[in-house]
């Protein structure tokens, strides 16, 4: 029997988004949008969230399956460039992975997205 894994998906992976089709094999079910600590920096074509210092990230909450947790894990570059680790969402409850970097390493191009919602931020950066 196969497993499935909660994951926070916060970037090109959310719905609409262009790695979405990476994952969407491998998608049990959408379970709506969240928000968890943490802050996001904008790194250009990819982004970084870390865990280490106080604001909210907004994205998705979805259930993959063991198959789908390897796929994201490859894409992310688990555990060289991203680690993973079990949060809670700040409003609803949700518990699950989410990809993150320490701080420091986070912070190398030092642009937080003030909004802590990566598709928002994308709009508004193609809006200037």
């Amino acid at each position: 029997m196969s497993n499935t894994h909660v994951v926070f998906v916060y970037g090109n992976l959310r719905k609409d988004q262009p790695k979405r089709r990476i994952m969407e094999p491998h998608l049990v079910r959408e379970l709506g949008m969240g928000r968890i600590r943490g802050v996001m920096y904008d790194w250009g074509a990819f982004l970084a969230v870390t865990l280490e210092e106080d604001g909210e990230v907004v994205s998705e909450w979805v259930e993959v399956t063991d198959e789908g947790l390897k796929v994201l894990d490859r894409l992310e570059g688990y555990p060289y460039l991203y680690d993973r680790a079990i949060v809670e969402d700040l409003a609803n409850g949700l518990r699950g992975w989410v990809y993150h970097m320490p701080m420091v390493k986070a912070r190398q191009y030092d642009r937080r997205v003030a909004s802590g919602d990566w598709v928002e931020h994308i709009r508004a950066r193609r809006a200037c």
